[in-house]
């Protein structure tokens, strides 16, 4: 029985997004079933207080019948998504006696109801873990090969990564890595990749077009300027004569060259040296920087665009923070939000210090929505612009005190708030259908669950057809 209740505490741990050593093999017996779940390698080992902890704190609600014969355990977790277990002969009692035991040492509210018995955690002490190199590699077959890739979005979005994680995490969640590629696919991949990136010098124009050769030196010209200008206290790319202003040139004009349709923007740079920060090899921070490009507001990619994204932070604050939005659409042009237009052109590098914006990339490159930094945005202005309401701000006034107010937000809060607003939006009665490209992204972190909360779109095309453009639309993507 010991060994059994190790067994299930390890399938709840995985469930709830903790990976630990497993096989491929499906748990059975005559205690416990669980479809999808493995059992560890080594179960005679105690089961820790740190896997119980976060047992507990991912489980927010256990449920459990009184039939003996036929017992279930519900996990869910705060994004509304479950998994079922199903036990035989009494298996669930001990179960149950061990989680209270767990509860009470931890400090968790314990709660019976009809239903059965719930574990609540203390707000005060809920804590996502930060996603260390040592749990990362966790994840990391043998062969290569990425295990529980949903999960691993779940920690990084609710948790953040530890530095010494950061620059794997993100080929992986940047696309340079492909999870499900082994050691020799992701080498041979990396190559032919670097290849590719040596080559993109031969797409210069050619010396009998002067035209295309003076439109191409003013890129350059504009490049060069951006490079010496950006994060000129950073030691790792200020001063003209430092190597890596080169490796910024290279890479910002190879863009140029890679994708012509996007061009060369003011701020390209500023995106670029997180990504250098963390990368630095400079093929691999190419294509992750194209990658990260193709999802920013300099995108020309359907939605992602800076319209667009302001579009859905509109919709947002109508239907969260009403109140906000009253005041805006009442303010002169304010509603066109120009005071959020560097927040979305430069992904909040300027609004936080550098560490806080890789903290905050991490969450938005793991996080279920594509667009969870119009979340972000939303969170910012909850906190901060009910202040500036209460003076009476014009546009012109908000776009200037915004600006200000850089360096001054609070990620501690605000990114909690953000999450927060993610899931408000998940468990509206109804939800417009121009917001469906915001809410029904491919949800690679739902893949482990039984089933998990999907919004309810409705809109006058919908009522009229029982569905419309937009869904359709979505459907063919996801």
């Amino acid at each position: 029985m010991e060994k059994l209740l190790i067994i299930v505490t390890y399938i709840i741990v995985r469930s709830s997004g903790i990976n630990a050593e497993y096989g491929d093999n499906t748990v059975s017996s005559d205690n416990c079933s669980a479809s999808r779940d493995v059992a560890p390698r080594d179960t005679s080992r105690d089961i820790t207080s740190e896997e119980v902890r976060i047992v507990l704190e991912w489980a927010k609600s256990i449920k459990t019948q009184d039939t003996l014969l036929d017992q279930h355990l519900l996990v869910t977790n705060n994004n509304l998504q479950k998994k079922v277990f199903c036990f035989n002969n009494g298996g669930l009692e001990k179960l149950s006696a061990v989680l209270r035991s767990w509860a009470r040492k931890h400090k968790f509210e314990i709660a019976e109801t009809p239903l059965g018995l719930f574990i609540v955690p203390n707000p005060r002490t809920l804590q996502y873990p930060r996603l260390s190199l040592e749990m990362w590699l966790r994840y990391i077959r043998k062969n290569g090969v990425v295990t529980d890739i949903g999960q691993v979005k779940r920690l990084v979005f609710e948790g953040g990564v530890m530095d010494e994680a950061r620059g794997e995490v993100w080929r992986c969640l940047l696309g340079l890595h492909l999870h499900s590629h082994t050691h020799r696919q992701r080498s041979y991949r990396n190559q032919l990749l670097e290849e590719k990136y040596r080559g993109l010098r031969s797409k210069m124009p050619p010396d009998d077009d002067p035209d295309a050769q003076e439109q191409f030196a003013r890129v350059v010209s504009e490049i060069e300027k951006d490079c010496r200008r950006t994060d000129s206290s950073n030691p790792l790319v200020a001063g003209s004569d430092n190597p890596n202003q080169a490796v910024l040139k290279r890479i910002l004009i190879n863009l140029y060259l890679h994708k012509p349709e996007v061009g060369y923007v003011q701020g390209l740079s500023d995106l670029l040296v997180p990504v250098f920060n963390v990368i630095r090899e400079e093929s691999e921070v190419f294509w992750c920087f194209e990658s990260l490009v193709g999802r920013c507001a300099f995108s020309k990619s359907r939605y992602f665009d800076l319209y667009h994204q302001l579009a859905f932070l509109r919709e947002v604050l109508g239907l969260l923070r009403p109140e906000v939005y009253a005041y805006l659409s009442t303010t002169g042009d304010a509603l066109t939000l120009t005071c959020c237009h560097r927040w979305f052109l430069l992904m909040f590098k300027r609004e936080y210090s550098n560490r806080d914006v890789l903290m905050l990339w991490d969450a938005i490159l793991a996080a279920p929505s594509p667009f969870f930094q119009v979340f972000i945005a939303a969170a910012m202005i909850s906190l901060y612009f009910p202040t500036l309401i209460a003076g009476h701000c014009n546009a012109t006034d908000l776009l200037i005190r915004t600006q200000k107010l850089a360096l001054s937000f609070d990620l501690t809060v605000v990114l909690p708030l953000a999450r927060q607003m993610y899931l408000r939006m998940l468990e509206l009665p109804t939800v417009p259908c121009s917001l469906v490209p915001l809410l029904t992204a491919c949800n690679q972190m739902a893949h482990t669950w039984d089933a998990h909360m999907t919004p309810n779109f409705s809109c006058s095309e919908c009522t009229k057809k029982g569905t419309c453009s937009m869904k359709e639309e979505a459907a063919m993507v996801t």
